[in-house]
């Protein structure tokens, strides 16, 4: 697995940085690059590959793009996505689409923008290397064409993360082919791309049981599963409690799709307690664990290491319960010999859905949401959920109900409550993952999934496969399309859980969500 060396917190630890301090710390400086004039309708040299549709407030915006065409990038191999937007001649209010689809001043800043390629086979994604970040604003009965650049990719087709609009898959050609469409070279100059960016990064995927006994990071390499040893073992104990073998059951049925490869399980202690009572605890946890592992399936064909680390290793500083409750764990790591491909740890616990904590319908339905502490109210519906490789792409398309959103939708809506300035593994990652859609999970089985998420070279965290900056608030009567990836399951329904830890968080859920 790639070693990332991030700060670390609690999932359970709510960063109290302001928001608004940190965007306009974020506001306050950087360069810009001007913006091109805008364009009207007419031809840019080829068939759009695809399209879709962007609600606006109340208007519906045509987005023509790709395909993506494979060309030299400021002297280096690279791509280029062309889009052309258009908008109604009746529709009303400002539109700056460039913004919105590639990504403003903040995000070119943080480096978090929103336009993503995304390879839903091989686990990999790529952002935009564009740097601009002032554009024109469209105005209604117009097009604009939008010029977007991105590192080499090597794959026939990728399906591109149009944010607010949909998640669309384009074929990617050469520049001589004959659906190639002409590129306008100077916008992708104007882009001044971002090399550093070029790279595409692996997608990875974490998971969480239901019951609190586990938790799970896959990437291409391996699977990094955390056994909580409250939930796993008794208290001052290496005996296993039932309830680990939702978790250890889970474990050996991965293990065995796999012929072979290394199994690392290493136990971890608090700090209360003197240094060799821990250490030896830490030790005979790790080896109740690989005992059961060993009767559960088969481990001849793996290399198999057992140690504890006592107290030496906490994931986070033991500075109160809560922070040493996450430090009692033992960890497994396993590395199959040829990847982990597209597999992904489950639980082997029942169905039991956890108790829902606000407004729950069925996915037949658009469900009515009541907003933090009573403040407005949204209707959310599931436009889609559908399997694609080892991915679930799902779709979002929310209208502001009576009073509208009043808060923007990052903020208590869909973001993950139980972070302001951290993610889903606890990692504090900044404004990345202040206004989110990160805090919608899906419920399947024992376990609860988040978005995937990816780590840019030189970012501090990883950033989901989401929206990343919903700071609009959404007016009665206007919609926007939330777009998010998952790790793809077999089940053939799934729950989208938002859940609530504060009181800024609106909790609600929809069941039955069915994956084409």
């Amino acid at each position: 697995m790639r070693p990332v060396h991030v700060p670390v917190l609690s999932r359970r630890v709510m960063l109290t940085l302001p928001l608004g301090a940190a965007a306009l710390a974020l506001g306050a400086c950087g360069p810009s690059v001007p913006a091109p004039a805008p364009t009207t309708a007419g031809g840019s040299g080829g068939d759009a590959a695809a399209s879709a549709r962007m609600p606006h407030g109340t208007e519906e915006v045509e987005v023509a793009l790709g395909p993506l065409v494979r060309v030299e990038v400021a002297g280096q191999e690279g791509s280029v996505l062309p889009m052309r937007v258009t908008r109604a001649a009746g529709a009303a209010g400002e539109l700056t689409p460039g913004a919105v689809l590639i990504g403003g001043f903040v995000e070119t800043l943080g480096s978090y923008k929103p336009l993503r390629l995304v390879d839903t086979t091989g686990l990999r994604v790529w952002t935009t290397t564009s740097t601009q970040s002032q554009f024109d604003a469209l105005a209604p009965g117009a097009s604009q064409d939008l010029t977007a650049t991105f590192g080499a990719v090597d794959t026939d087709s990728v399906v591109v993360f149009l944010s607010g609009t949909g998640l669309v898959e384009v074929p990617v050609v050469d520049a001589d082919d004959p659906s190639a469409p002409d590129l306008d070279m100077s916008a992708v100059a104007l882009a001044a791309p971002d090399q550093n960016l070029a790279a595409p990064v692996d997608l990875e995927r974490y998971i969480e049981s239901v019951d609190g006994s586990s938790s799970a990071i896959t990437d291409g390499d391996s699977t990094v599963v955390d056994l909580a040893s409250d939930v796993t073992f008794d208290v001052d104990s290496a005996e296993l409690t039932a309830d680990a073998e939702t978790a250890l059951s889970g474990l050996a049925e991965y293990l065995g799709r796999f012929t072979s490869g290394s199994l690392t399980v290493t136990g971890h202690t608090d700090d209360v307690a003197d240094d060799a009572y821990n250490q030896s605890l830490s030790e005979q946890r790790a080896q109740a664990v690989v005992d059961r592992l060993t009767a559960l399936t088969d481990l001849a064909a793996w290399t198999l290491t057992v140690s504890g680390k006592g107290e030496s290793e906490p994931k986070v500083p033991n500075t109160d319960d809560a922070s040493r409750a996450v430090n009692r764990r033992v960890e497994v790591v396993v590395a199959p010999a040829q990847g982990t491909g597209e597999e992904l740890v489950r639980s082997d616990g029942d169905a039991t859905l956890p108790e829902a904590a606000g407004a729950v319908g069925a996915a037949t339905q658009p469900l009515k949401v009541t907003g933090p502490q009573g403040f407005g109210s949204l209707t959310i519906e599931v436009t889609r959920m559908e399997r694609s490789g080892a991915l679930l792409l799902g779709e979002l398309l929310i209208t502001g109900s009576t009073g509208g959103s009043v808060l923007p939708l990052g903020t208590g809506w869909l973001d993950d409550p139980d972070a302001a300035l951290a993610n889903a593994r606890g990692e504090t990652g900044g404004l990345e993952g202040v206004l989110a859609a990160d805090g919608l999970t899906l419920l399947v089985g024992a376990d609860r999934l988040f978005p995937a998420d990816y780590v840019l070279s030189g970012a501090s965290a990883h950033r989901p496969l989401t929206e990343l900056n919903l700071h609009e608030p959404l007016g009665e009567g206007e919609r926007v399309k939330v777009c998010v990836v998952w790790p793809a399951v077999e089940e053939d329904t799934v729950v989208i859980d938002h859940p609530s830890a504060h009181l800024l968080s609106a909790p609600w859920r929809i069941t039955g969500v069915t994956v084409s």
